[in-house]
């Protein structure tokens, strides 16, 4: 028991590491999501109120018209006010609960085995109890997909750890039933802080229903006070979600909103003459139900899982899949060996992942690595089980006793092959994935801004470029405005769509072109290369791969 307690410590400070080692830097920029929600908990430590002077918000912080849920900012307010309204505050919130969740994996596994009775013949049961905890939380604490988004100000990794909270919850109420009153807490938490954790709780939960029926029957009033107790802390976001602020959220990024679909049934019907089965045939819902199905199968391309990951270089270095590609094989016997020996362990662990993936699919940038991250640690679950089981199998049925060397030896060169794995990822997120995708992270905006604050004052008006996203925020974040000074500025309007969109506070203004006529002395934080001849150049800002980015100049 001490040897396992040394080796999940070691395992979480692996992890933390992982997670936190120059985080500052790496990724190379905040991106404007990470600046808003720093700058939200900036005004809420400072003033109670968001950026839009609301009073401690509960159901949703407005932020860009994109409606964050509240949970991620609050979380950061107490960072902010230890550390300042800076990189190392908005992401360390993401990074400690991506650590957590490597711990709680551990303790989750361990719950699991017990509730589904998972059993071996012989000594393998024993091992396997033993080593599948821990073998599962250490491929979650190298894990590129959840060092990735833990190491960025992610509101999914933190939703994340209060599913994995949620379920270890969960497996201790079939022990003592008062967990029962509390289960639903972290699931609700995590409805309170990642959007597509709103859509996956509800169907987790009826998971839960339907796999441990047997203990909440027996204990059906501790399960209900459970549920009152859910249903009271949903009050507060029931009205954002039945909003059409929420509805536009929705629209604006699933497939049923996508008119080709309805165009090539409508085509296809003309071209079968308007026969009675062709309305049938290529009716618009066969199209879109064909679309979803896709765009599900898109989270289990080969490519995405062990090649090259997610296309968003934010969610993915792009060298290196989802997992580590000696995992393929141990994932695929993972998954039916444990159908095969534990089918409900297995059907319930393929039921969790599938329901995390079943809102992402409805969206229209599949396979999306951050709206599924909620499918972790099952994967990691079921590589554990299939590199423990061919283990297993290799000693106990394939080799004889006499065969200890040459069992040393496959040990020995399967643990080669995964430190190359892990080495190779670490080398090109350390090295080369900040100069090649700086420009994904709205690089720029930091530097440019840093060399007109302390000279703001000079000017009449500083004019600043929104090619690269949401320059009004990284301007707030970075000068630090009093939240009440920039409300008492401000110009800034809702479009038709619902996005929120500011044009100048104090003397910023935030523009797509950079006007010709300057009334006084002006700043231009303007695109590379737009520099006028009767203007003077201040600084240019290049990308980390060295591209010019930006121009400060003035006239």
């Amino acid at each position: 028991m001490k040897k396992e307690i040394v080796i999940i410590l070691i395992i979480v400070c692996v992890a933390f590491f992982a997670r936190t080692f120059r985080i500052s830097v790496n990724p190379p920029s905040l991106s404007w999501d990470e600046v808003s929600i720093g700058y939200n908990a900036y005004s809420i430590l400072k003033t109670g109120k968001d950026e839009h002077q609301k009073v401690f918000p509960l159901d949703t912080f407005v932020a860009y018209g994109d409606y964050k849920p509240p949970l991620a900012v609050y979380l950061t307010v107490p960072f902010v006010a230890i550390f300042g309204l800076n990189e190392l505050a908005v992401r360390l919130p993401s990074a400690l609960m991506g650590t957590l969740t490597v711990l709680l994996t551990y303790f989750l596994v361990k719950e699991l085995l017990i509730v589904f009775k998972f059993k071996e013949p012989g000594t393998t049961n024993q091992e396997l109890m033993k080593n599948l905890p821990l073998l599962s939380a250490a491929l979650l604490a190298i894990s590129p997909w959840h060092i990735n988004l833990s190491r960025a100000g992610f509101e999914a990794t933190i939703a994340l750890f209060f599913v994995v909270l949620g379920m270890y919850v969960t497996c201790k109420a079939e022990k003592n039933p008062l967990f029962w009153i509390f289960n639903w807490i972290p699931f609700v938490a995590a409805a309170y802080t990642f959007n597509s954790a709103r859509y996956f709780v509800p169907m987790m939960g009826l998971g839960i229903v339907l796999f441990f029926w047997k203990s909440i029957k027996k204990n059906i009033g501790f399960f209900a006070v459970g549920v009152v107790v859910a249903g009271i802390l949903m009050i507060p976001i029931v009205p954002h979600l039945l909003s059409k602020e929420a509805r536009l959220r929705f629209v604006e990024v699933n497939i049923f909103t996508d008119s080709s679909v309805v165009e090539n049934a409508n085509a296809r019907i003309a071209q079968s003459g308007n026969a009675w089965w062709a309305y049938i045939l290529h009716n618009r819902r066969v199209g879109y139900a064909k679309s979803y199905i896709l765009h599900f199968l898109d989270h289990f391309q080969p490519e995405y899982l062990f090649e090259r990951g997610d296309g968003n270089p934010k969610f993915s270095i792009q060298d290196v899949g989802q997992f580590y590609m000696i995992e393929a094989p141990f994932l695929v016997i993972g998954i039916i060996a444990m159908l095969v020996r534990n089918y409900p362990f297995g059907l319930f662990l393929l039921y969790w992942m599938i329901v995390a993936i079943i809102p992402a699919a409805v969206a229209r940038e599949t396979p999306h690595a951050l709206r599924t991250l909620n499918t972790l640690p099952t994967w990691q679950i079921f590589i554990a089980y299939g590199i423990i089981t061919t283990v297993l199998s290799i000693k106990y049925k394939v080799l004889s006793m006499a065969h200890n060397t040459l069992m040393s030896i496959i040990f020995f060169l399967f643990i080669i092959l995964y430190i190359f794995n892990v080495g190779y990822y670490i080398h090109n997120y350390y090295r080369h994935y900040p100069i090649e995708f700086s420009g994904e992270w709205q690089y720029g905006y930091k530097d440019a801004l840093l060399a007109a604050i302390p000279v703001e004052n000079k000017y009449d008006t500083i004019y600043v470029t929104d090619i690269i996203g949401r320059p009004y925020m990284y301007a707030l974040f970075y000068e630090k405005t009093d939240p009440n000074k920039f409300f008492r500025t401000l110009d800034a309007s809702f479009d038709g769509s619902g996005f929120y969109h500011v044009y100048g506070f104090g003397n910023y203004q935030f523009v797509q072109d950079m006007p010709k006529v300057c009334n006084g002395k002006c700043l231009y934080i303007a695109p590379s290369g737009s520099k006028p001849e009767d203007a003077t150049m201040i600084k240019t800002i290049h990308l980390l791969n060295g591209s010019p980015i930006l121009e400060l100049y003035e006239k």
